[in-house]
């Protein structure tokens, strides 16, 4: 049983009509298998489309995963669906997310490859943000902008990409960054004369459709580094929110946007200075609070007997207990 996988023809499709091959329960949900289908399945580090399907008979059910076994495509349903035809529309904003992420995944890659000759070792597209390890600990700032910049210029250069299932004697003669995790049905997705990568994820037709990649931290781990970035829509997104945090810290300063940072350090340094100042006189207080306790205490056998009610946080009236438990001969 195969599920032709429509996504391969065009990337781009958002609804299918097809015909239901077998059912199942998966995880306690129904489950079908199509003859055709344009829902990507969890794979290659890119998650699988959402979106509804139905049949003539019955409203849109929703499609909860959609998961890859033995060549068929199974798709996990909200509700049980009794006709044999259905159709099919994906969440196109997922998809086209995906699209743009993963597309951008390529390109960030070779860049770094090309540029810092970091080779990505691992990748991981994730609900808010994605991510790639590269085989490298030692790349500072400057190359991973380097980097950065290199990709967003292959963006900026409009590269058609295209995807083609390859023999093994028309993959030997491509430059592959490494080597096919597969034997046989290998796709090869080319971002023209810049990179070609054995994989079977959704991409976009053309590097402008990426929009934006933008490197958002890095972050050691072990003997190799994770890049976090952002594609296309997230990465506006993420100027949008970072443009409104800025305008408020503007409206509540009252200073202009390249001067917020400058006003914000000599703020931080007279809290410091200020929190200095507040350490100094709460030493003194409690030093002379206790003092004054020990000097009025009733004194028994020798002992000072300190019996007070101090109408004051427990902090300091821990600060007062510890002075006067330092003095000998103290209760």
């Amino acid at each position: 049983m195969n599920t032709e996988r429509l996504y391969y023809q065009d990337a781009y499709i958002r609804e299918f009509d097809a015909q239901i091959l077998a059912r199942q329960v998966v995880n306690g949900r129904p489950a079908v298998a199509l003859d055709r289908t344009a829902f990507y399945a969890t794979g290659g580090g890119q998650p699988n489309d959402l979106g509804v399907v139905s049949t003539p008979a019955e409203g849109p059910v929703r499609v909860l995963d959609v998961l890859a076994e033995d060549g068929a495509i199974w798709h996990v349903l909200d509700s049980a669906l009794q006709g044999e035809g259905v159709h099919g529309t994906i969440d196109w904003d997922r998809r086209l997310d995906h699209m743009q992420q993963h597309t951008g995944q390529h390109v960030l890659t070779q860049a770094f490859f090309g540029e810092c000759d970091a080779e990505t070792v691992a990748f991981h597209l994730g609900e808010r943000y994605s991510t790639i390890d590269l085989n490298r600990i030692d790349l500072d700032p400057t190359a991973v902008l380097r980097a950065e910049s290199a990709a967003n210029a292959i963006v900026d250069a409009a590269l058609p990409v295209t995807a083609t299932f390859v023999t093994p004697k028309e993959l030997a003669q491509l430059p592959l960054r490494k080597p096919p995790k597969v034997t046989e049905n290998i796709r090869v997705v080319q971002v023209m004369g810049f990179d070609w990568s054995a994989c079977g994820g959704t991409h976009v037709a053309n590097t402008s459709h990426i929009g934006l990649i933008k490197v958002i931290g890095t972050e050691r781990r072990g003997p190799e580094i994770r890049v976090t970035f952002l594609c296309g829509r997230r990465a506006r997104a993420d100027y949008a929110r970072l443009k409104a945090l800025a305008q408020s810290l503007v409206v509540r300063y009252t200073a202009a946007e390249d001067d917020i940072l400058e006003l914000l350090d000599r703020r931080a340094a007279e809290l410091d200075a200020l929190h200095k100042d507040l350490v100094d006189l709460e030493r003194q207080w409690s030093g002379s609070t206790a003092a004054e306790l020990w000097s009025k205490a009733e004194i028994r056998g020798g002992v000072h007997l300190v019996v007070a009610a101090l109408d004051v946080g427990v902090d300091r009236a821990k600060k007062v207990a510890q002075d006067l438990r330092s003095r000998p001969g103290v209760v």
